[in-house]
């Protein structure tokens, strides 16, 4: 009788598994980077060069007014948030699963973050769980639309028009993405994408804040754009004076960055086209196969940005089988799986101390503690139970339905003979360590 499992000694059933590498870098690539480097575009002052050209192409892809690109997704989301006008005393609810730097600029504009729980499954923040957390003091909603999947935009948007809140959108992991049709990045008063080096709009080092609002253009300008750029964008009689100081912050992006990212965004639909063919064709594979559920698209999701492919793990239909385990017999299947390692950022030290021993600095200058939630385990179940609970295969965008197929047949593989895997299981416990 022929051993069935790899991890038992059997035969993978990915015998070639594809190597995932991010960013695809081409010929074209190289090439500008090497004309910047010869013609010493090194560093920019204006809105001028390659800086120029990717906020122009992320304003028509995008049909807004205002396009400003910074050094970090990071600095683009303090730019956002100081760009609003977010101040001391101000309550900004925000995701608490989410990549910290949706959430750690609200404290450097001394507004305090309140963290809302997640969708049990999407992982994206929870509407309902905004709605509970209003309060008289709550400005403004920031959301993560994770993965690249939509938040509920229909119920977001009519919360913040019902309670006149401000909406900053972190669409980091959304590029291209849509709700019912429309774009993440145009619902917020103000939008982020990350141009980090695994964003499907890669350069490295970068990001995009986007609005509409003049006046919030020209604050996260004068935030981290002083002298030239300032003077050159920043025109109402509230703000012009202010152009040759700026607010004391260097955001500028590296045209290296901008570059990169330029070519790079030249390519995003093929991205998201290939990544969507995979990844839904994956979940189809997925559907049926107990112990696993593939990623929810809900929907009113028009495109999914498959920043990562996440699929959801059910012990109970396979009796109790380990994650450890589980994931262990994919592996040795050939199959690119690892268990997600994100964390609720309630559960982090940051937000389980009322005092960090650091001090802020609120607008008239002078030093304040600020008044801190104090989170615990248990406090915002709903992310706990969906980390715990989630893995993550890579987001394959070059087209491979036979790889796709030999995956959902490695998943088939470990869910028909996970009797054998605990069997497995209580043999490897019961060994001497």
């Amino acid at each position: 009788m022929s051993v069935p499992l790899a991890l038992l000694g059997g035969k993978p059933a990915v015998p070639h598994p594809p190597a995932y590498s991010w960013p695809p870098i081409t010929n074209s690539d190289t090439a500008l980077l090497v004309q910047l480097l010869q013609r010493k575009e090194l560093s920019y002052y204006g809105r001028e060069g390659v800086v120029r050209e990717l906020e122009e192409a992320f304003k028509v892809y995008f049909n807004v007014r205002y396009a400003l690109a910074m050094s970090s997704g990071t600095a683009a989301l303090h730019s956002a948030f100081f760009g609003v006008g977010l101040g001391e005393g101000d309550e900004v609810l925000a995701p608490t699963f989410t990549f910290l730097s949706t959430v750690m600029p609200i404290f450097v504009v001394n507004a305090l973050p309140i963290l809302v729980d997640a969708e049990p499954d999407t992982g994206n923040i929870d509407p309902a769980d905004i709605e509970r957390r209003i309060t008289p003091q709550t400005k403004a909603v920031v959301i993560t639309h994770m993965q690249g999947h939509a938040c509920n935009m229909t119920r977001i948007m009519d919360l913040v028009r019902t309670y006149r809140l401000t909406l900053i959108e972190d669409c980091s992991h959304a590029h291209g993405a849509s709700h019912q049709g429309r774009l993440l990045g145009t619902f917020g008063d103000a939008s982020v994408f990350s141009l980090q080096g695994s964003k499907l709009v890669a350069g490295g080092q970068g990001g995009i804040l986007l609005t509409n609002d003049q006046e919030i253009y020209e604050r996260a300008t004068l935030l981290g754009h002083f002298k030239v750029r300032a003077a050159e964008e920043v025109t109402s009689e509230k703000y012009r004076d202010f152009s040759g100081t700026g607010y004391g912050l260097n955001y500028r992006m590296h045209p290296f960055a901008a570059g990169l990212a330029n070519e790079q965004f030249k390519r995003l639909d093929t991205y998201l086209n290939g990544r969507n063919e995979n990844l839904l064709y994956l979940s189809s594979c997925l559907k049926d196969i107990p112990g696993i559920a593939p990623p929810v698209v809900r929907d009113y999701v028009t495109r999914h940005g498959w920043f990562t492919y996440r699929p959801i793990y059910k012990p109970h239909e396979l009796k109790g089988l380990s994650l450890e385990t589980y994931l262990k017999a994919l592996q040795a299947e050939g199959v690119s799986i690892q268990k997600a390692t994100s964390t609720p950022l309630h559960l982090e030290p940051l937000f389980q101390v009322e005092d960090d021993h650091s001090h802020t600095y609120g607008r008239s200058g002078h030093a304040y503690k600020s008044i801190r939630h104090r989170y615990r385990k248990g406090d915002l179940p709903q992310s706990e139970q969906y980390t715990q609970a989630t893995c993550t295969i890579p987001p394959f965008t070059e087209p491979m339905p036979a790889i796709m197929d030999q995956f959902g047949e490695a998943f088939r593989k470990v869910a028909e003979y996970a009797h054998l895997l605990r069997d497995y299981e209580s043999s490897d416990s019961s060994q001497p360590r």
